[in-house]
């Protein structure tokens, strides 16, 4: 059966078959849609933030490591973290100058470390150094033996070798190993010391003796066991389930349950082949969550709860490591969210992380724009001088200046009419400027600028003359005037008039709104549904013709139903400002002569309409300007059917925006877990750093609509925001590698717009 709104849709739809035309439905007395609140909003509680530490803080004249430690309670004089490099052990004097304690130069290269209840001892393939009261001394290995690391027990040290596990005490007495198979891992829990090797896993109780006796149980290759060499042991762990021993082997990682006589393996879906993200593990060792961790040579991956319940977390190259060759790693296991160290063949990695709400998060978000992107009101990524060096900043111009300056908006808005903040309400008034000026400042009444710089006082590149597209001087002769500009910010800036006219602007910034859309879609129309630049020429992508949408193959195969969204967004947001008649009848000019209404039903389905984050950003501003200030109900149902198959393939890319606007617009069921999950794993540091993930194991292709686009997790969810290149959502969701090489800071308006205007329209609460 048809619900009501379906048969009053129906019976409105069969009137206009009837003999209305498009705004025959238009109530003088239209109020913009309003969305209902939520059964189920996203609540904003605390959750684990995660900040990187990387390239730009690494201490000069260290270089790789190959151990990173913490020193026990009580024992002093050592820094936290310890480094130790190949040749020697990192210290710092009384005046914080770099000292490094040096092995002999014939030596060969350290390659692991551990601390003692007296000092610290290194060792390399050949030797053991012992470093007390500032003394190093050295013991060479027997020439049968062959160091290959070293694991810290509770009041000795086990040595790795190819002929078994040794061990050295607090007084230094060395038990070398006896010639039995290669041990390359060892973990000692509660009195157990738990071995591994090629292909075995083996149990001894722990005694106060030279031998280790026979093993209480065994894991073998004739039992089944196949991980290969192992790698890791670590116990009592409780991420991502409860589990007495996790085994990480170079063929697998396995947990078992040791409640019986011999160990039973447990059925963990995170362990399956296809869900461990990096191979070749080089070691394992517990977090304070009580999940694990397991360096590679290809980054390192961690267990953890980020929101969703468990997961693998991946530290990658080169937001969280210097290099993805990581040796070590070092954590302290009794407090909460403590930083863990990585030593890297690029030197030191710090992750520290504390509990916060995404209001709280998205401070410095804020906090960053004002002070490294503003740029006279406009906001846009900034450029570094320095790599990664945040002091070196210099504001940037864009060729989508309205483009990412209407999100900034928009966000300050939200949050003003949110919790009143008057600094909110500045920052919106000083962009809303900078945005109008976009088009006075052509010279013209229709033309709307990419991008300005004022001359005076200009930091930017090219201030003498821009040289990076079609510039001109304003004519107050004051201003650098980006011409030839798209589609995109034409629609960006339709998008964002609407609510600030709505909610935040005071009545001399509503006459100069109405003005600034009027002057716009008064030219396009005038220009027979062209965007025309000041040279009477129209631009190179300004196209909202019907012949571009109906006739050209770009249009008609292509993005004709997303420019047909655009054009009519264009008229709808006009007409309510100015109630012009002239919109009106361009309106139905299009879609009775043109069926520019049945190009955007069927938008998401033009055969050359492949997924692309720029066009689903673009068409997701149109219909939010159509769904809100449609005045025809008839039309507003083929708006949202036209949204309902647009969006069912642009939510796949899992990104906060598309889910907050579906929500705003009146969409169906909408939901906020994606929303909360893409606002929760954005990354505070907005550095465009080269990330690194095509060397996963656990990526599978995108999603059909995307296919061609890159690849996501086997688990469902896209590649984290905080280990993937760091683009906006109308970028690639899928794409595994890239970057800019740490040259650019992002603004982060795009993770802010949609926290704000889910919290404005109460899709997001705060948790009290």
């Amino acid at each position: 059966m048809l619900s009501a709104n379906e048969k009053t849709g129906f019976l409105l739809f069969a009137f206009c078959l009837a003999g209305c035309s498009p705004g025959a439905g238009v109530d003088k007395g239209f109020e913009p849609f309003m969305p209902q609140a939520p059964e189920h909003a996203y609540v904003d509680r605390p959750f684990v933030q995660e900040f990187n530490h990387t390239t730009n803080e690494l201490e000069p004249g260290i270089g790789p490591l190959v151990s990173v430690l913490i020193p026990p309670a009580g024992l002093d004089g050592y820094e936290t973290p310890t480094q130790v490099t190949p040749r020697g052990l990192v210290m710092h004097d009384a005046q914080h100058d770099l000292q490094i304690v040096k092995i002999d130069p014939g030596d060969p290269d350290l390659l692991a470390a551990a601390f003692l209840p007296s000092g610290i001892m290194l060792a390399s393939s050949a030797y053991l150094y012992f470093f007390n009261a500032g003394s190093l001394s050295a013991v060479a290995v027997p020439g049968s033996i062959i160091i290959e690391g070293l694991v810290q027990g509770a009041d000795r040290i086990y040595l790795l070798t190819d002929q078994g596990v040794g061990w050295v005490s607090d007084s230094n007495t060395i038990k070398w190993p006896q010639g039995e198979a290669r041990v390359s891992a060892v973990h000692e829990d509660s009195g157990v010391l738990f071995v591994g090797g090629d292909n075995f896993v083996q149990a001894y109780a722990l005694a106060e003796t030279q031998t280790l006796g026979s093993p209480l149980w065994s894991l073998t290759a004739a039992e089944g066991f196949d991980c290969g060499p192992v790698k890791g042991l670590v116990t009592d762990v409780i991420l991502p389930r409860s589990v007495d021993v996790v085994v990480v082997g170079q063929g697998c990682v396995k947990g078992y349950d040791l409640s019986n006589a011999d160990p039973v393996v447990l059925d963990i879906p995170e362990f399956a082949s296809d869900r461990i993200p990096l191979g070749e593990p080089v070691f394992a060792i517990k977090t304070s969550d009580g999940g694990i961790l397991v360096g590679t040579g290809s980054g390192a991956y961690r267990v953890m709860d980020r929101g969703d319940g468990p997961e693998w977390r991946v530290y990658n190259s080169e937001r969280w490591l210097p290099d993805e060759d990581v040796r070590a790693a070092a954590t302290d296991v009794s407090l909460q969210d403590a930083p863990i160290y990585f030593a890297t063949a690029g030197g030191l990695a710090t992750v520290t992380a504390s509990r916060v709400t995404l209001e709280k998060k998205l401070e410095p978000f804020i906090e960053r724009i004002v002070l490294r992107h503003d740029r006279d009101g406009a906001v846009a990524d900034s450029r570094l001088t320095e790599r990664g060096v945040l002091a070196s900043n210099i504001p940037w111009d864009s060729d989508n200046d309205g483009g990412w300056t209407c999100y900034w908006i928009l966000a300050e808005c939200f949050r003003y009419k949110v919790t009143g903040d008057t600094e909110a309400k500045a920052h919106f008034d000083k962009s809303l400027d900078r945005m109008l000026s976009l088009r006075t400042l052509t010279g013209t009444d229709y033309f709307l600028a990419r991008s300005v710089i004022r001359k005076d006082g200009c930091k930017l590149d090219d201030c003498d003359d821009p040289d990076d597209g079609e510039w001109f001087t304003s004519p107050d002769g004051k201003w650098w005037v980006k011409g030839d500009t798209s589609n995109d910010e034409v629609t960006s800036h339709m998008f964002m008039m609407g609510h600030a006219y709505d909610l935040c602007a005071d009545d001399e910034q509503r006459q100069r709104i109405r003005a600034h859309v009027d002057g716009i879609a008064g030219g396009i129309v005038d220009h027979g549904y062209q965007l025309w630049d000041v040279d009477g020429k129209v631009t190179t992508y300004g196209q909202f013709d019907p012949e571009y949408v109906n006739d050209d193959l770009a249009g008609k195969y292509g993005d004709g139903g997303r420019r047909s969204a655009q054009m009519i967004a264009i008229l709808d947001l006009a007409y309510y400002l100015t109630e012009k008649k002239m919109y009106l009848d361009a309106k139905a000019d299009l879609i009775e002569e043109n069926h520019y209404d049945q190009n955007i039903v069927n938008e998401s389905e033009f055969p050359f309409r492949a997924g692309s984050g720029d066009g689903d950003e673009l068409v997701t501003q149109a219909f939010f300007v159509l769904l809100r200030y449609e005045q025809d109900p008839v039309l507003r149902e083929k708006w949202l059917e036209g949204w309902r198959r647009t969006y069912g393939n642009i939510k796949l890319q899992q990104a906060a925006f598309w889910d907050i606007t579906n929500a705003v617009v009146g969409g169906d069921d909408p939901s906020f877990e994606y929303a909360g999950r893409w606002l929760r794993l954005a990354p505070v540091d907005m550095i465009r750093w080269n990330q690194h993930n095509s060397q996963r194991l656990d990526l599978v292709p995108a999603p059909g609509y995307y296919n061609d686009s890159g690849r996501m997790r086997s688990d469902g969810f896209i590649i984290p925001y905080d280990e993937r290149p760091c683009d906006r959502w109308n970028t690639d969701q899928f794409k595994v590698d890239g970057g800019m090489g740490a040259w650019r800071e992002m603004d982060g308006a795009d993770v802010l717009e949609p926290y704000w205007m889910g919290r404005y329209y109460k899709f997001i609460v705060p948790d009290f």
